[in-house]
C-alpha cells in the first residue's frame, strides 16, 4: 500500500468511526467520481473536527489555516495532500468558495447560545451553508440548501450525543428557549434529572419532524446514510428515559431501515 493510500485509509477509519453508516453509503457510491465524493467528505469531516470538537482555539485555528492554504492550492492545481489531490478543479468547473467555508468553521466556534431551535440550526449553518455550495458546484445533484439543512440537523444531534464534551468545550446544545420551558440552569445540563430528559426529547422531536422534511433526492448518499441514520437515533431517543444516555449508547448503531433508504436512493440515481 503507497503512502497516499495509506493517508486515505486513516482518513476514512476517523470518518466511519464516528459515522458507521458512512461504510455502508461508500458500497453503494459508484466508481466514477467514487474518490472524489469521499474525498470531498473527508476535508468536511476534518474541517467540522477543528470547528465543534478541538477545545484549544490556537489548536483548531492552526488547522483551519493549514487547510485554508491547501484548499487554495488545490483550486490552483496544485495539491500536496491525498485529499485534495482527488478534488482538481476539472474543466469547466466553477471554483469553489472554500473560504466562506473557512471563515464559517472559525465563527461557529465563537457563537453565542441560541434563543429557539431554529436559532441554533442557523448558528450551525454558518459553517454548513457554504460547505453545501462546495459541494453543489462539484457535483451536479446536491441541493445546496437541502445538504446544509441535512448537514446541520446531523451536527445539532451529535451536540447532544456528545453533551458533556459540547459543554466543556464552551458550547450549548439547546436552545434558551428550551431551557426556559423546562426551568433548566445551563449547569443542570451535566447531570441526568427528570426536567434534562424532558428539554431533550422536546429537542428531539423538532428535529426529527424537521429531518422528516429533508428531500433525499437532493442529497448526496453519503448524507442520505447520516440523516438517515440519524432521524432513527433522535427518534428512540426522545422515547428513552435519559435520551443523552440512549444517543451515545446507540451511535454505533446501523439498523436495515437505514439501509434501505441507502439502496433505494442509489437506485433512483441509476
Amino acid at each position: 500500500m503507497t503512502a497516499p493510500e495509506e493517508a486515505l485509509g486513516s482518513f476514512e477509519a476517523k470518518w466511519t468511526g464516528v459515522h458507521p453508516e458512512l461504510a455502508l453509503a461508500l458500497r453503494f457510491l459508484p466508481e466514477p467520481g467514487k474518490a472524489r465524493e469521499r474525498s470531498f467528505a473527508l476535508i468536511g469531516f476534518e474541517l467540522e473536527d477543528a470547528a465543534f470538537r478541538i477545545v484549544e482555539d490556537h489548536v483548531a485555528g492552526a488547522k483551519l489555516h493549514w487547510w485554508a492554504e491547501e484548499l487554495v492550492r488545490a483550486q490552483a492545481g496544485k495539491p500536496r495532500h491525498p485529499l485534495t489531490a482527488a478534488l482538481v478543479p476539472q474543466a469547466g468547473e466553477p471554483a469553489a468558495a472554500w473560504d466562506a467555508v473557512i471563515a464559517g468553521a472559525v465563527a461557529v466556534r465563537e457563537a453565542q447560545p441560541a434563543a429557539s431551535v431554529a436559532a441554533l440550526l442557523e448558528g450551525y449553518q454558518v459553517l454548513y451553508a457554504p460547505l453545501a455550495d462546495v459541494e453543489a458546484a462539484l457535483f451536479p445533484g446536491v441541493a445546496a440548501p437541502a445538504a446544509a439543512e441535512a448537514a446541520s440537523l446531523s451536527r445539532a444531534l451529535r451536540q447532544v450525543a456528545d453533551l458533556a464534551g459540547t459543554l466543556q468545550r464552551g458550547h450549548l446544545p439547546l436552545p434558551l428557549d428550551l431551557l426556559a420551558r423546562h426551568q433548566l440552569q445551563r449547569g443542570q445540563l451535566s447531570e441526568p434529572s427528570p426536567a434534562r430528559a424532558a428539554a431533550l426529547r422536546d429537542l428531539l422531536r423538532q428535529l426529527v419532524s424537521r429531518m422528516k422534511a429533508v428531500p433525499l433526492d437532493g442529497l448526496s448518499l453519503a448524507r442520505v446514510a447520516v440523516l438517515a441514520a440519524d432521524t432513527a437515533r433522535a427518534r428512540r431517543a426522545a422515547r428513552a428515559t435519559d435520551p443523552a444516555a440512549a444517543l451515545r449508547a446507540d451511535s454505533a448503531r446501523v439498523t436495515p431501515g437505514t439501509a434501505w433508504k441507502l439502496w433505494r436512493s442509489a437506485r433512483r440515481r441509476g
